[in-house]
C-alpha cells in the first residue's frame, strides 16, 4: 500500500510541475526582425497570433501563431497593436522575443 501511495504522490507532483522556461536564444539560431499586428494571444501556450509583413530573405507576409520566450503574453502590447519583434529560427523550432509596440 505504501508503494502505491508513493507512486501516486510522485505522479501528482510530476503532473503539477511547471515546464521550465526555455532559453531566449539557442545555438545555431537565425534572427530576423519582424513587424506586424497582434491579432490575439493564448496565455495557455504563451503565444501571439500575428499578421506580419514579409520578412526579407525568409518568409512572405502571413498570419501565424508565434510562441513567446522571455515574457508572458499578458504583459505584451494589447491585441490590435502594431509591433516589432525578433523572430528566432532553428532547424526544429521558432519563437519571438522583445515584442514592442510601435506607431
Amino acid at each position: 500500500m505504501r508503494v502505491v501511495a508513493a507512486f501516486l504522490t510522485l505522479a501528482l507532483l510530476a503532473c503539477g510541475a511547471e515546464k521550465k522556461d526555455r532559453p531566449v536564444s539557442e545555438p545555431g539560431e537565425k534572427l530576423y526582425a519582424m513587424r506586424g499586428i497582434v491579432l490575439s494571444r493564448s496565455a495557455e501556450d504563451n503565444s501571439l497570433k500575428i499578421d506580419h509583413e514579409a520578412i526579407p530573405g525568409f518568409m512572405e507576409a502571413m498570419t501565424m501563431d508565434y510562441p513567446v520566450r522571455g515574457a508572458k503574453v499578458g504583459s505584451l502590447p494589447a491585441d490590435r497593436s502594431r509591433i516589432e519583434t525578433k523572430l528566432h529560427v532553428t532547424e526544429r523550432s521558432y519563437w519571438i522575443t522583445d515584442v514592442k509596440a510601435v506607431r
